[in-house]
């Protein structure tokens, strides 16, 4: 297929998927849920009845979802060119794990990451079931009189949404014009090349969600154990070297094991990787890295790797949050090596990116 062909094709699906979603907000809609929450970031406590000629958007994240943080350069462009015309962004933050129900955590989060929009604490997930959301990253826009009009789960679909917003804004107050250029919706970011490969999928360290523990022993439940690698570890799995917590929703590692540190190693196929983690009480406990044996090499440093002076590649583990490892020139399968330097380091989850992850503000 030529240029000009392909070109006409994008332009056509992109039609198609305008025309989709503008048959969506011509239904005929339910009233949107109220959103009261116990705490808020950035906003006094606001209500949809106080938000009335209003066009609302209601994004449900969560500060350790690399999903999520992939959305936000569109999120924090959406808030500053329209929430002068009348655009108000909620961001419902759901935490997935306990520790980020912490308020002083999500406000260090959502500073780091540059929010500057409302932000409501959903620790009960009252929101998330008023709305019968289902995961995360997910968008719902509600017009003025306070109808929700459309709903969206996942990544993409950024220029069609964002034709959405224009429209019920378009609505709320007619004399609104977006033919000028900055106006014009951005096209979905992502990489160049042939067809995307899909990587390994995410994995849970602890043990309620852990299926990904390589050989027939299984976790010593909210206990200290000592764990042996495997001779040969399968693809999209982990095997424990070393004394190791295993608790609900991480593992901690123990005392050193003998000759050596306690380990994680993990057989992955992606392009990046990135780890939830952190310390009980966010002091620095570094974490040795390698890939295939090796230093991770400058090509494949995620931003929060560090290099010493001997040539180790090392993840300094502070706060719980997610920290990106590895950022790969290329797709492909590697081996991932995980080493405490000492004890008291929690790993919680493992999330990947594919051959066509778009490029983010790695915050």
């Amino acid at each position: 297929m030529n240029k000009t062909a392909t070109a006409l094709v994008s332009i056509a699906l992109a039609l198609a998927l305008a025309a989709a979603a503008a048959a969506q907000i011509n239904e005929e809609q339910t009233q949107a849920p109220e959103i009261g929450a116990a705490a808020w970031i950035n906003s006094p406590p606001l209500t949809l009845a106080g938000l009335r000629g209003k066009v609302v958007l209601i994004d449900f994240w969560d500060y350790t979802c690399i999903n999520c943080i992939r959305t936000l350069p569109y999120l924090r462009l959406w808030h500053h060119l329209y929430a002068p015309l009348g655009l108000v962004i909620i961001g419902v933050h759901t935490p997935e794990f306990t520790f980020a129900k912490s308020p002083q955590r999500v406000a260090a989060a959502v500073k780091r990451l540059g929010l500057e929009y409302p932000v409501a604490m959903d620790n009960d997930r009252r929101i998330w079931r008023a709305f019968h959301n289902e995961g995360w990253p997910c968008e719902y826009l509600i017009d003025k009189d306070g109808r929700l009009e459309y709903s969206h789960c996942g990544e993409g679909d950024y220029a069609a949404f964002e034709r959405l917003i224009q429209q019920l804004l378009k609505q709320a107050d007619p004399r609104l014009d977006f033919s000028a250029a900055r106006f014009a919706p951005r096209p979905d970011l992502s990489r160049s090349g042939a067809m995307c490969r899909e990587p390994t999928p995410e994995i849970y360290l602890g043990f309620l969600r852990a299926d990904a523990l390589a050989g027939s022993e299984s976790y010593q439940q909210l206990a200290a154990n000592t764990y042996r690698p495997v001779a040969g570890l399968a693809l999209d799995r982990f095997d424990l070297l070393g004394q190791w917590f295993a608790m609900p929703e991480n593992i901690k590692n123990g005392d050193a094991s003998a000759g050596g540190y306690d380990r994680l190693r993990l057989h992955y196929r992606a392009k990046s990787v990135y780890l939830v983690g952190g310390t009980d009480d966010g002091s620095a406990i570094a974490v040795v890295v390698t890939q295939d044996g090796k230093p991770v090499g400058a090509n494949s440093r995620g931003v929060d790797l560090k290099t010493q002076a001997g040539g180790q590649t090392v993840l300094p583990i502070t706060q719980k949050r997610i920290y990106y490892v590895l950022d790969n020139h290329s797709f492909g399968e590697h081996v991932l090596a995980l080493e405490p330097v000492k004890r008291g380091v929690s790993f919680y989850s493992f999330t990947f990116g594919g051959s066509c992850e778009p490029p983010f503000d790695h915050r």
